[in-house]
């Protein structure tokens, strides 16, 4: 077995997948919403522009941070923005899923240290 390959297999699999097919179908509804599009920009540019108050040492008031939030909040009430973060989630937990399957497989889990054979050798800790 070519490890090459099977990856090359399994990203396919990916795509046609149910959770891919309607993050796909998610992201162009959102992306063909002018409401949610617009939605995203005002937060982005008002997130940023916040982020460059920090920067430059001016003081960020609660007002702003609190119309940020209500903004955010519209934000995520849009049906089409809605769909899309709830589709992308349910790929995200998937590519975990699969990447779990192979961490395990492998003997390589993530979250702590192996100390056995093929462990850090004593050099991680």
């Amino acid at each position: 077995m070519n490890p090459m390959e099977l990856a090359e297999q399994l990203g396919e699999a990916i795509l046609a997948s149910n959770e891919y097919k309607n993050y796909t179908d998610a992201k162009e509804a959102m992306d063909n919403s002018d409401e949610a599009n617009n939605l995203v920009e005002t937060f982005q540019d008002r997130q940023q522009a916040l982020r460059d108050s920090q920067l430059t040492g001016r003081k960020v008031t609660q007002e702003q941070i609190d119309e940020l939030r209500a903004h955010q909040r519209k934000m995520l009430e849009n049906p089409e923005i809605g769909a899309y973060l709830e589709a992308k989630k349910n790929v995200d937990t998937l590519l975990a899923a699969v990447n779990e399957v192979i961490s395990r497989v492998t003997g390589m889990e993530s979250g702590g240290h192996s100390h056995g054979a093929g462990g850090c050798s004593g050099g991680c800790c």
